[in-house]
């Protein structure tokens, strides 16, 4: 870089897809869901996109989703082109987005989950710049649709566990011990964003990407949400488990019959859960033969800082 670089920031839009994807490829592992959702993401009104551009190219990228009712603004997919690390740019991209987005007066908090791959935001928290919300155990499994078929037709959940609709999350979130049990960080996790238990977010928690999983016995005693999106490792499947895992085997079922509907080939399932219950997990898909997949991200951290 030098002076005479013309640097600026601006608002995407869905146009601006393959500018985007140009910044950088191969990010998270191989399991960078924006390729996949960018353009869903674009048709949210939530949801914002920022650019870095210098002499007309996109260097740096930072998505924006609005949740809580507009008072928490979450960083995601974040990216910057490996020619430009290291000069500030993506740090000058964020703060442009602070000084816009949060002029108004809406936004309270700042909110991002990063893995332990991310040393920048682990020293940032270890000094207290942002509150540790949540962390979180990450186990993956290769799963192929043969296997995913044969136990989605020839298992079938009990009747206490079933797809939850809003009514069913809202009465989970007005629980009190629901809410402790299974959330004691009040914030529930769903396709890369942490959402406080307000009814608000549940239209956001809730979506066509979605599809949220719970056993009641008879009050909630395991929630699980889960993502479908392609990758450039391939198909892939996000799932964020919250509870009791003694009924993962019956959440699975209905999980899987979500995956078929979109994916007919081996699908990579990331498993985010507390760290007591990896284990269980491990033993069930163990059980059902499923194989384990060694990750450079087996933790990740949910954070939050306070604008004002």
């Amino acid at each position: 870089m030098s002076d005479l670089d013309k640097t600026e920031v601006r608002r995407v839009s869905e146009a601006d897809y393959d500018d985007v994807m140009s910044i950088r490829s191969t990010l998270y592992g191989g399991y960078d869901y924006l390729p996949f959702s960018y353009r869903s993401l674009m048709t949210h009104s939530h949801n914002e996109g920022y650019a870095a551009v210098i002499n007309g190219k996109f260097v740096a990228f930072c998505f924006v989703s609005k949740v809580d009712g507009g008072e928490t603004a979450v960083s995601r997919a974040s990216r910057v082109n490996k020619q430009y690390e290291g000069f500030g740019v993506y740090k000058a991209l964020t703060l442009f987005i602070e000084k816009h987005l949060f002029s108004d007066g809406t936004v309270l908090n700042g909110a991002v989950v990063y893995s332990e791959r991310n040393p920048k935001m682990v020293i940032a928290t270890s000094r207290g710049e942002y509150t540790l919300l949540m962390k979180r155990t990450v186990i993956v499994y290769k799963v192929d649709c043969e296997k995913m078929t044969v136990l989605s037709q020839g298992t079938h959940p009990t009747k206490h566990t079933q797809i939850l609709n809003a009514v069913d999350l809202e009465t989970a979130f007005k629980s009190s011990k629901v809410c402790s049990t299974l959330f004691p960080e009040e914030r529930i996790v769903c396709n890369k964003v942490p959402y406080r238990l307000k009814e608000s977010n549940i239209p956001l928690i809730i979506s066509e990407v979605s599809l949220i999983v719970g056993t009641t016995d008879p009050e909630c005693s395991l929630i699980t949400c889960g993502v479908y999106y392609r990758s450039e490792s391939g198909h892939t499947y996000s799932l964020e488990v919250y509870g009791n895992c003694d009924f993962i085997k019956e959440h699975l079922v209905l999980h899987f019959q979500h995956a078929l509907q979109c994916c007919h080939k081996e699908v990579v399932i990331h498993f985010f859960c507390n760290e007591n219950e990896a284990s269980k997990i491990g033993i069930e898909m163990k059980e059902m033969k499923f194989r384990n997949v060694d990750i450079q991200f087996p933790t990740v951290f949910v954070v939050e800082k306070k604008i004002k």
